[in-house]
């Protein structure tokens, strides 16, 4: 069955707007008409088994037929705060998020990102945004991440409280590991929100260091080995949602 993301407010009662790019490959691509099945979720937890009526303009209309929704979200809401990485990086890093079961992703800015921001940045962002959007779809999340708007360290610092605990990966942590960390945590009851907070290619200064475990973070290593920041914080992640109920 194809499948198509359409966003909340273009289901209007039982009716579906399909537009935009999903349309065009709807109608351009797949060839598909009236008559034919698809199923279209929402990108905020449902998803319908939708039967296509008619083509108006640009636009596909459908009628929804049933509810499908079948739970595929992780039972724990995991934000990834990334340090911005070069290139495609960061690109990786969203799909990937997306496919393990992350919640959101935070792009960080920090002292040594190499990236800096400029004027575009918006169309970086919505890119970014679209790129988990599309993950989604093909992992068949009913959920779409939000990739928040870049931010900076002190910004984040601000919005610790937001989260049951907060975990800053850093090369410089030589003896507390994950799975202490974790076992930790998972003693104390349920976990609902974590934070994970991962470095650009140049990892942390001391001073971002000693101001995130001031404000209440918890510095944790992956290991003897230095990993890539484009995948210490996917490596984090999927160890988390193993150990706490979701992947595996």
């Amino acid at each position: 069955m194809r499948r198509f993301y359409v966003a909340p407010h273009e289901f209007k009662g039982e009716r579906v707007r399909i537009s935009g790019e999903e349309a065009h490959h709807l109608r351009r691509v797949l060839r598909l008409g009236p008559g034919d099945e698809v199923d279209v979720f929402d990108g905020a937890g449902h998803e319908y088994r939708v039967e296509l009526r008619y083509f108006h303009g640009d636009a596909v209309w459908g009628y929804v037929l049933e509810e499908t929704t079948v739970p595929r979200e992780a039972p724990i809401f995991v934000s990834l705060a990334q340090g911005l990485a070069k290139g495609e990086k960061m690109e990786l890093v969203i799909q990937k998020a997306t496919e393990i079961g992350v919640a959101s992703v935070i792009p960080l800015h920090t002292a040594r990102s190499v990236p800096r921001p400029g004027s575009g940045q918006a169309r970086r962002e919505e890119r970014w945004q679209r790129i988990a959007r599309e993950a989604a779809k093909q992992c068949w999340r009913t959920v779409v991440p939000a990739v928040e708007p870049l931010c900076t360290l002190p910004e984040l610092v601000r919005r610790f409280s937001e989260y049951q605990a907060v975990l800053f990966f850093w090369e410089e942590e030589k003896s507390r590991h994950l799975h202490e960390v974790l076992a930790t945590l998972k003693a104390q009851g349920h976990i609902q929100r974590l934070l994970l907070i991962v470095g650009p290619e140049g990892g942390f200064s001391p001073e971002e260091a000693q101001l995130v475990a001031e404000n209440g973070a918890v510095s944790v290593t992956l290991g003897p080995r230095i990993l890539r920041t484009e995948t210490a914080g996917l490596v984090a992640a999927s160890i988390i949602l193993y150990e706490l109920g979701d992947l595996g």
